[in-house]
């Protein structure tokens, strides 16, 4: 599965920020916690993306269908 964020349906607050993304005929509600360490999200839409779209395929979804993305999902830096 991959999902696309749909144009201008990015909701930025102060705790999370709230994407709408489709894949096909579907719809998804994807929330990205809000950290220093995420920085901005509207930079890294390709990553989000890919991030919502492996958890949706192993069925990481929360109890109210949202996916949820933290600072552990994204990649760790080699050193």
């Amino acid at each position: 599965m991959t999902l696309q964020t749909l144009p201008g349906k990015i909701l930025d607050n102060a705790h999370h920020t709230l994407l709408l993304m489709r894949e096909d005929a579907a719809c998804h509600a994807v929330c990205v916690v809000n950290d220093s360490r995420i920085g901005n999200v509207r930079s890294k839409l390709g990553l989000i993306e890919t991030i919502a779209s492996r958890k949706l395929d192993h069925g990481e979804v929360a109890f109210d269908g949202r996916v949820w993305i933290t600072l552990s999902d994204l990649p760790r830096p080699c050193h």
